[in-house]
């Protein structure tokens, strides 16, 4: 399913990351949301694919930067509800960092890195606006456990204020635009920058047409992934429903009828062992 033109807001993972590639667009948010300064962007890449092999699970993230202390931040629009965040967070966290460390530096030289994801509906079902990963030592929970990565997951339909008003002030926003509310972002210089970067996008044709083209690519991947570990675990079942059947000393024979295959299949998967 891909995008129309009433779907374009910064809601949309791809027009966020068309917006947010700008450095002017993402510091304000980033200084925002970790309320403190940060340095210059020194780099920034949208919908970066990240894979270590051709038969390994890989990542599409939305937004990835890192400024002039060498930080790393990724920024994921998520819209609906989300699942399984703690894992994608660690994923994309893992994947990140095997990037940043060179064969010669040692693990102290890992970069400190961010992954934040704003999402469009409250993950944890508590209200806050903000839901900050803390490590600690478990019995001794004055120790912090510091490896220099942080995850952020931002509700943008909360109840309770817990970030700095800027950041509040974009949540608002993004929850807004994404359920087509009403809002007044007139006294915010920085909202009325997003909002008519967005607008921009809307009105420049060529962009439309390769959002909706893009969107319709990632689309079919993920349909082509689904279908492809269907397949793979259908033919996994299979595999292992011959295997026992083998160890129950049954002939090729009765083995391809009683699971419905044919026999030269039965035959190749003995074969394999």
């Amino acid at each position: 399913m891909g995008i129309s033109l009433a779907d374009i807001s910064l809601a949309n993972d791809l027009v966020f990351s068309e917006v947010m590639r700008q450095p002017e667009n993402v510091k304000p948010f980033l200084e925002a949301v970790l309320e403190k300064k940060i340095a210059d962007i020194t780099y920034i890449e949208r919908q970066q694919d990240m894979k270590d092999g051709i038969n390994l699970h890989g990542i599409r993230l939305d937004v990835a930067l890192a400024d002039a202390d060498e930080t790393r931040y990724d920024i994921e629009m998520q819209t609906g509800h989300a699942y399984d965040l703690e894992r994608r967070i660690r994923f994309y966290q893992s994947s990140i960092d095997r990037r940043t460390l060179e064969p010669a530096e040692s693990y102290r030289q890992l970069r400190e890195s961010y992954i934040i994801f704003i999402c469009t509906d409250d993950y944890y079902d508590r209200g806050l606006a903000l839901y900050k990963r803390k490590s600690v030592i478990d019995g001794a929970e004055d120790l912090a456990y510091e490896d220099g990565s942080h995850a952020y997951i931002l509700n943008a339909a909360f109840t309770v204020r817990n970030m700095s008003e800027p950041a509040l002030e974009f949540l608002r926003y993004v929850n807004a635009r994404y359920r087509k509310l009403a809002i007044d972002i007139s006294g915010s210089e920085y909202l009325t920058q997003i909002d008519r970067a967005v607008e921009d996008i809307k009105s420049d044709k060529g962009k439309v047409e390769r959002l909706m083209t893009l969107a319709a690519k990632i689309e079919d991947v993920r349909i082509d992934a689904r279908r492809e570990g269907f397949e793979e675990g259908e033919r996994n079942a299979k595999v292992g429903m011959v295997k026992r059947m083998l160890k129950r000393h049954k002939t090729l024979e009765e083995i391809a009828d009683i699971c419905g295959l044919d026999l030269d299949e039965v035959k190749k998967i003995a074969e394999e062992g």
